[in-house]
């Protein structure tokens, strides 16, 4: 590949991650809850680090590091998402009841099926 060429495939890369890094934190400082504050974290983060991997890679490539950076998206790809869905959880369990307002609500269904299986399980208090 064409030095010239090289090096402008790195800059637009590293600008394009930018932006979209730059866009990530101000989605995280603007929006008004919780759950849009992460997704603004989880889907732009991870298209501004994956773009600035790629150019790093391409950047080194000659030394070899283009497989490592590949590596390193592939993981950040894995963990990302179990991360933001674990965090969500979180932030639903912890929040007052009311602040979230959902048209269907998976976790509050799943939430009182394993109320009723807690009853049932626990055994009647007598009577004295």
């Amino acid at each position: 590949m064409d030095p010239m060429t090289k090096n402008l495939l790195v800059v637009l890369l590293a600008a394009v991650g930018t932006f979209f890094l730059l866009v990530s934190a101000l989605g995280i400082l603007r929006l008004p809850d919780v759950l849009t504050r992460m997704h603004a974290a989880g889907i732009a983060a991870t298209l501004g680090v994956t773009c600035l991997l790629i150019a790093t890679g391409v950047h080194f490539v000659s030394e070899g590091q283009m497989l490592r950076m590949v590596a390193l998206i592939i993981l950040f790809f894995l963990t990302a998402p179990i991360a933001n869905t674990t965090m969500a959880r979180a932030a639903y369990r912890t929040s007052p009841s009311g602040q979230f307002v959902l048209a269907h609500d998976d976790l509050a269904a799943l939430s009182n099926a394993r109320e009723a299986n807690n009853r049932v399980d626990q055994p009647a208090a007598e009577d004295s």
